[in-house]
């Protein structure tokens, strides 16, 4: 029986409403399960409130398998919409004119800067439903609020004291509270294997700059061509600049805080002498035509072009195989990407992922304070971070897509068929929308580990390359959040709120001179420093001394 007759059979049998089968042994399936509380059909609104995040929302948003089930079990359909600009930008827009959606999923990094200052401005507006009142009503939404998010985080920015007791932030994509269940996304370069091939490069010896940059001279020189025979650009990164830090892994360490420990003193990171040499090195590439010039303003259309063409030689982010798995790597699998390295940092040791037993920095749900039904949007989230409701967001319908094996859910072999050969019946089946935006607390991996026998080669790889960079943890607390207590604290943060270091980075290396670069990175290391950063930096020192937990 082939996949689309499947879901056919699925959709018709929800339609006609005898759909009606409970997975055995589900114990937190929601408040409403019972049958005591009447659901009534509902429509909310859900932004997706990233940068491309509508890539894994299926064609059919309503009438989708996984999207009939959840109906089906909490009355709930989703309108979703997703962004192609920047988020703060749609945020702010957003928030500005009061047009809230009634589910949000947006990045929340910290309180004190970016997407999580404009949201927590906006819940301290009365814009964010408070959901306080609801919690002990959706245990799976509580366990949420508490399971995988670093102690610090939780206390100063996911329930910042200025929040006086209030919850408005439900965290997603945090790990179950074990440290296997932490996330590895495998940020690195990767290189087309055709052209290491062709150049006699082996992808693990490009571990330093130098070495980095030979590899982009001798790709400029090589007359290498995109699938549409067109030059290729030796280095560049997905949207909007993401992530072109990759290929600055020289200068970075394993840090934790927004301070560094240099020569016995601690310093704020923009006065760090680094800079310099990492804007010199990335102005040669530029001004030498090995890196993207485009790659700063570059939409998520135009990067997922240059990179499902093969026309980026080197790109800096994640292995990006959802994009690549179905698109260059089916029409010329020669130029499957390879990890460079990895790069070494400035200690000698690989750059990788460094993260604290829990999470600090997550994507959060939120609901808007206008929301006329908010159990309905409750209902919704509680179910499908249930075990019913994970096992339906992530393997589908029992029977049709998966069965359930020694406890483990097993993909139908025809199912697991179509699938690889085509992610995209995946999504369209509602398979790939839920685990990256209503989720948390939770790893599909720890809790199903997929036998060796039946992972994809996709599988396979990303693993490959988390097994060369395995995740480091460092179990401190931020020197970051010492700073909060600072007299002056909200004075420097009034004083440098107009200031982004990183965009005025950007704009030096567009400098028409590496000397006009210099002073243009110098003009904002010594406004920072007239706010107080170097006051501030010795604050946080002399706390630090006090106390034994303290990371940097």
């Amino acid at each position: 029986m082939t996949l689309v007759v499947l879901l056919l059979l699925v959709t018709m049998t929800a339609c006609m409403g005898k759909d009606r089968e409970e997975n055995a042994g589900t114990v937190d399936t929601g408040p409403n399960d019972s049958g005591t509380e009447e659901m009534k059909p509902v429509t909310l609104t859900f932004l997706s409130a990233w940068n491309g995040g509508g890539a894994g929302f299926p064609q059919d948003q309503k009438n989708n398998p996984v999207a009939q089930k959840i109906r089906e079990k909490t009355g709930v359909t989703l309108d979703l919409e997703s962004i192609t600009t920047s988020e703060v930008e749609k945020l702010n827009t957003m928030f500005a004119s009061g047009t809230v959606p009634d589910i949000v999923n947006a990045p929340f990094w910290s309180t004190t800067g970016g997407e999580g200052q404009v949201i927590k401005k906006a819940a301290m507006e009365g814009q964010l439903l408070d959901l306080t009142p609801y919690l002990d009503k959706y245990p799976n939404i509580k366990r949420l609020a508490t399971t995988g998010i670093a102690k610090d985080f939780a206390e100063f920015d996911l329930n910042s004291p200025e929040f006086e007791g209030k919850t408005y932030l439900i965290p997603t994509e945090t790990p179950d509270g074990t440290p296997e269940s932490i996330h590895n996304w495998n940020y690195g370069l990767f290189a087309r294997g055709d052209i290491l091939k062709a150049l006699n490069v082996k992808a693990e010896d490009i571990d330093t700059q130098d070495e980095l940059y030979d590899l982009l001279v001798k790709i400029k020189n090589g007359g290498f061509k995109d699938i549409g025979g067109k030059p290729v650009i030796p280095a560049g990164t997905m949207w909007n600049g993401w992530d072109y830090g990759q290929f600055l892994a020289g200068w970075t360490d394993y840090t934790i805080s927004d301070f560094r420990e240099v020569d016995g003193k601690l310093i704020h990171w923009t006065q760090s002498k680094d800079h310099e040499a990492r804007l010199l090195y990335m102005r040669k590439l530029l001004t030498e035509g090995l890196f993207d010039l485009e790659a700063f303003s570059n939409t998520s259309t135009t990067a997922n072009e240059k990179l499902t063409t093969g026309k980026v030689a080197v790109f800096g982010a994640q292995p990006m195989l959802g994009d690549l798995q179905k698109t260059l790597y089916k029409t010329n699998p020669e130029m499957k990407y390879e990890l460079l390295g990895p790069m070494k940092n400035k200690s000698g040791n690989i750059r990788t992922q460094v993260e604290k037993p829990g999470r600090s920095g997550f994507p959060v749900l939120f609901l808007s304070a206008s929301i006329k039904d908010p159990d309905a949007a409750l209902r919704y989230i509680d179910y499908v971070n249930s075990e019913e409701g994970r096992l339906l967001a992530y393997f589908g319908i029992e029977g049709t897509h998966y069965t359930m094996e020694n406890g483990l859910p097993q993909w139908n072999p025809d199912v697991k068929k179509q699938f690889d050969e085509n992610p995209d019946l995946k999504r369209d089946a509602g398979l790939n929308y839920l685990p990256g935006r209503f989720i948390g607390a939770f790893s599909s991996e720890v809790t199903w580990p997929t036998p060796e026998d039946q992972k994809t080669e996709w599988q396979k790889l990303e693993e490959s390359f988390s097994a060369k960079m395995p995740i480091q943890i460092i179990d401190k607390v931020s020197a970051s959040y010492l700073a909060r207590d600072w007299p002056q604290y909200e004075q420097f943060r009034d004083k440098t709120s107009s200031l982004n270091f990183d965009e005025e980075f950007k704009k030096a290396l567009f400098a028409a001179s590496d000397e006009e670069a210099i002073d243009m990175l110098h003009n904002v290391q010594e406004k920072f420093r007239d706010a107080g950063v170097e006051e501030m930096s010795e604050f946080v020192a002399q706390k630090a001394a006090e106390r034994e937990d303290v990371g940097f």
